[in-house]
């Protein structure tokens, strides 16, 4: 019988404790989706997670020198999840996602080896997400991916090692305007490498996304109570939520 779990990658910043993000997701994932659960994060955030924590931890000295907006951001270790997920079928999330559906497991269970999503949705209702003139090819969203242990998906995560490695060049190539690393870029031009003329599934839907924009204000059982533009106070219910506001957390 073939494996299935959920793989998280968690490392503390100077600025962020995402382990108490870390914490949130892992809450959610044992309530709505009852996978077991990996945790790669290194020796100094593993001393920080709360005792008794129900995951089984990877740790792993993680790669520094990105940034965003001025801080630290460790983002750049998640090509090494094909080679530390324990699954044969692997949900890998980013730990600001927070499951409060079961909507994920639908796809556990799916023939297509890679899965990511390539469309998605503000939960603003704003659309703040148009990226099309920052590059020539369309971004995809790493945040979410399923993948199963084959040949192809081995050869998409070396491919984002080399991008990675390499990203100048590739934003060059494809005319990119973040020139800090980002996941998203690296896996679709791992993918553009990869597939050649071969047409890529996505995962269906889009990406439920709260914006930088949108400040949370409080994350409860059901969903996330945020305030955008200063004057709209609304919330999600029973709605899985990408959160990009980390203020709850900034140490």
């Amino acid at each position: 019988m073939s494996s299935k779990g959920v793989l998280l990658f968690c490392f503390d910043t100077d600025s962020c404790a995402y382990h108490k993000m870390a914490e949130r997701c892992v809450e959610l994932i044992h309530k709505n989706l009852a996978l077991p659960i990996t945790m790669v994060t290194n020796p100094q955030t593993r001393k920080r997670f709360r005792p008794g924590i129900d995951v089984q931890f990877i740790t792993h000295t993680n790669e520094t020198g990105n940034t965003r907006g001025g801080h630290q951001w460790h983002n750049l270790d998640r090509c090494e999840a094909y080679r530390l997920s324990p699954y044969d079928t692997t949900l890998l999330m980013d730990i600001d996602y927070l499951p409060f559906t079961d909507n994920l497991l639908q796809y556990m269970d799916l023939c297509d080896d890679f899965l990511i999503h390539d469309k998605i949705h503000d939960l603003t209702g704003k659309n703040l997400y148009d990226f099309q003139r920052r590059s020539i090819i369309p971004m995809l969203w790493a945040t979410v991916i399923v993948f199963r242990k084959t040949k192809r998906s081995q050869s998409i995560f070396e491919m984002v090692k080399y991008v990675k490695k390499h990203y100048r060049h590739f934003c060059n190539m494809y005319r990119i305007d973040m020139r800090n690393f980002r996941n998203d870029y690296a896996f679709t031009i791992a993918l553009n490498q990869i597939n050649g003329n071969t047409k890529q599934c996505f995962l269906p839907g889009k990406l439920p996304t709260l914006p930088a924009a949108a400040k949370v204000k409080e994350i409860n059982e059901h969903g996330v109570v945020f305030v955008y533009d200063q004057t709209m106070i609304s919330a999600t219910h029973n709605q899985d939520v990408h959160v990009i506001d980390k203020e709850m957390y900034r140490v």
